[in-house]
């Protein structure tokens, strides 16, 4: 049964505000670094987590697709890692028109550090909540996840299926 578009919009509205503070919150919390992290840039944590997810050197060219961002602006930030030796910048054997980004060791040690850092941050959020409301805010969170990815693989379904 489909609820009144009344009703919708102002779900809709409703939602998209909480969204609104959740995402703030988050890019703050983004922000929240040990000491050893808060010379990153927002850009550079992108990169650095993106890559440990990925877990193999990566040509720029996918990453700066992957990141949405041009291969220029991937190309300049990154080197400020290189620089910093959180990354290693090489040639494809293959193809030396490819260049692959990979973590050294100092860069996975930066990754789980900032991890490290911020479990203790939701631990001590987790240890303020009562254990229904720990249940409440992971299965929410589980919830808006899983509803986004549903979200994206129908987008990349249609856009699959276009000639």
């Amino acid at each position: 049964m489909r609820r009144s578009s009344s009703f919708s919009g102002k779900a809709a509205t409703e939602l998209a505000g909480i969204f609104e503070v959740m995402m703030q919150q988050l890019t703050l919390l983004g922000h929240t670094l040990p000491d050893s992290a808060t010379t990153l840039t927002p850009q550079q944590l992108k990169i650095l987590f993106t890559l440990d997810f990925i877990g193999e050197p990566t040509p720029m060219s996918k990453l700066s697709a992957q990141l949405g961002v041009t291969p220029g602006t991937l190309t300049k930030v990154a080197g400020g890692l290189v620089g910093k030796n959180f990354l290693a910048r090489r040639r494809s054997p293959d193809d030396d028109r490819i260049v692959k980004l990979s973590l050294t060791k100092e860069g996975r040690g930066m990754v789980a550090a900032i991890r490290k850092y911020r479990l203790k941050f939701f631990r001590d959020i987790c240890e303020s909540l009562s254990p229904s409301e720990r249940r409440m805010l992971i299965e929410s969170h589980r919830h808006i996840y899983e509803t986004y990815r549903a979200i994206l693989e129908a987008k990349e379904k249609k856009g699959a299926g276009k000639p």
